[in-house]
């Protein structure tokens, strides 16, 4: 990308062992595209993904709850179970 007016922002950036290629983050969400079960979806795979579209790009996910007891928010994603994190998998795979 080109610099905009000397910023950096979009700049490319090393963060730890990632090549960034800018420096635009999103930021952690909160969609509750979960199920009842708290188990993350296809949906929110298909989410991430578009979001991670372009090469370089770094992506916060979602806040998600440790426990069973630890929330209280329908349809947000957890990461108890092995359901869970079986569906953490699917969105954080990349192909």
């Amino acid at each position: 990308m080109a610099d905009k007016g000397g910023s950096k922002l979009f700049q490319p950036v090393r963060v730890g062992n990632m090549q960034l290629s800018h420096r635009v983050v999103m930021a952690p969400l909160t969609r509750l595209r979960a199920t009842d079960g708290h188990v993350p979806t296809p949906m929110m795979a298909d989410m991430y993904a578009q979001r991670a579209n372009p090469p370089g790009t770094l992506l916060i996910s979602e806040a998600t709850l440790i426990s069973a007891q630890g929330g209280g928010i329908d349809n947000a994603p957890g990461i108890w179970s092995e359901e869970q994190v079986e569906g953490w998998k699917k969105v954080c795979q990349s192909d």
